[in-house]
């Protein structure tokens, strides 16, 4: 689909980043982890199905996510492995002081899985957008500059790649004669934001001059878009 064709659609879009992508499937063990935003991972994926919104991937995304796939599903299931161990020594010592109570943890299997399924949604649904013939100069000179997202002392090349694509193809969208409310979400607030919370000056002069809205999380970007209700979707 061409940038003509998303303006024409005259509907919200999203702007997914890498590392959102892969926190659908991410170890939900980890301290960061929160169950309003893996639901409105399913939300936001629903909405797109039923016609509500559009879903961009930047071509730079799509062979980032590609290329970690795999890896972030290993890590979740070792992680969900040590804690079913942990809850079995557990059990096991509390047995010994009389308790007839036992944690189950079978269902942790299917969870990893599930949420594949839910990320293959997403891969459906999103349609790729690849870089113009001078975006690739322009992601290095954003680099060489120390731009945000470029970050100094990290390897930032591949970022300023999706940045840029994605303000050549807003841009594009904004004078084929949207106005739709259009969200970039990253949970890479280390690069996009001063102290997690304020977006960095540059990028929100950027995004300012395009009308696009910056969110850290799928729950702040369903909201951000407009859709404020829960999906009534269900996992077998």
């Amino acid at each position: 689909m061409d940038t003509a064709a998303v303006a024409d659609l005259a509907k919200p879009i999203l702007c997914v980043d890498t590392c959102s992508l892969l926190d659908i499937m991410r170890d939900p063990t980890r301290e960061t982890a929160r169950a309003h935003e893996r639901q409105a991972e399913i939300d936001v994926v629903e909405l797109a199905e039923a016609g509500e919104l559009v879903l961009l991937m930047a071509q730079q995304v799509e062979t980032e996510f590609h290329a970690h796939d795999q890896g972030v599903q290993d890590e979740a299931r070792t992680k969900l492995r040590k804690l079913s161990e942990q809850v079995a020594r557990v059990n096991d010592i509390t047995a010994i002081f009389g308790s007839s109570q036992v944690l189950e943890t079978e269902h942790f299997e299917g969870c990893v899985p599930k949420a594949r399924a839910v990320v293959q949604r997403w891969l459906d649904q999103l349609h790729t957008i690849a870089p113009g013939a001078d975006i690739h100069s322009r992601a290095f000179a954003r680099v060489n500059a120390n731009r945000a997202p470029a970050k100094r002392g990290k390897e930032s090349s591949k970022d300023c790649l999706v940045y840029e694509t994605y303000l050549e193809a807003v841009a594009k969208i904004r004078a084929a004669g949207s106005a739709s409310k259009i969200v970039f979400v990253s949970s890479n607030t280390a690069d996009y934001c001063e102290n997690r919370s304020i977006v960095k000056s540059e990028i929100a002069s950027e995004f300012g001059a395009l009308s696009i809205e910056y969110a850290p999380n799928m729950a702040a970007a369903k909201y951000a878009l407009g859709f404020t209700t829960q999906s009534t979707f269900g996992l077998p």
